[in-house]
């Protein structure tokens, strides 16, 4: 279970870097000490939706590039 502050990371993602990928976002949010990620399932810098509803390997490399970044995804936002 997390425990921690999570961040919305829709509200910055962007075109300039950090906010351009989703490995750099999550770091980002990391160096602010959050321990949580909440995924704009519409953005697809962040992820593939398709993707990932065909292939639990592609799920399982998010929740990687995650936690190597130092945060856990919390949650898939639809909103």
């Amino acid at each position: 279970m997390m425990k921690g502050p999570g961040i919305f990371l829709a509200q910055f993602m962007g075109d300039q870097p950090p906010f351009n990928r989703f490995d750099t976002a999550c770091r980002w949010a990391a160096g602010l000490d959050y321990v949580g990620v909440q995924v704009p399932s519409w953005d697809a810098r962040c992820i593939d939706l398709k993707k990932a509803a065909a292939s639990k390997a592609y799920c399982d490399e998010l929740r990687g590039t995650a936690a190597a970044s130092g945060v856990e995804i919390s949650e898939l936002s639809t909103h």
